[in-house]
């Protein structure tokens, strides 16, 4: 017996057929009964189908979730970090290079480490300076004329710096842009 699912679409013909031929008051032959069946066949076996086409395309579905969860699952977290390592680097703005005390050599071990472990786990900074207007990855705070060295549309200077994970934008880099058009 085949289940009658409401969601899917009914063929008209096939249940006036089905309806007209059990209304008949007339026995059916063998052979109309065989062909009666091997419709019913046909049937479910488009149903089977059908069924069979849903599920697989569930299964893909899972799989995609899945494996983006394990490739961005720690977004948040990377974007907390990705604040505290601007954070660092404020500090070593305050630190001058040749120091040789232990605050200031743990300050820049500690961003070193912190730097290779994002590395790793596929957090990088956008290259901004020089590099052609990106409004996916960067955020124009400015525009100024262009010059020999910077021209329309790249980028001439970085406000704040963007993070990607992997291919994803943690935050967005702000930054001044070269245009022929003033504002």
């Amino acid at each position: 017996m085949i289940g009658i699912n409401m969601d899917d679409p009914v063929d008209e013909e096939e249940l006036q057929e089905s309806t007209s031929e059990s209304e008949s008051d007339e026995p059916l032959t063998p052979e109309q009964r065989i062909e009666e069946l091997e419709q019913e066949l046909e049937l479910a076996k488009k149903d089977l189908l059908y069924r069979q086409a849903e599920i697989q395309n569930a299964l893909s579905q899972v799989a995609k979730t899945r494996s983006e969860g394990v490739r961005y699952g720690a977004t948040g977290l990377a974007r907390r970090i990705v604040g505290a390592v601007e954070n660092i680097e404020r500090a070593l703005e305050h630190v001058e290079e040749d120091a040789e005390d232990s605050l200031s050599t743990g300050i820049r071990l500690l961003y070193s480490e912190i730097i290779s472990s994002l590395t790793a786990e596929g957090v990088e900074k956008v290259e901004t300076i020089g590099q052609l207007f990106d409004p996916a990855r960067m955020e124009a705070i400015a525009t100024i004329p262009p010059s020999d060295e910077y021209p329309s549309g790249h980028v001439a200077s970085e406000l704040e710096p963007g993070w990607m994970l992997r291919d994803r934008v943690l935050k967005v880099a702000r930054v001044v842009v070269t245009s022929d058009e003033s504002q």
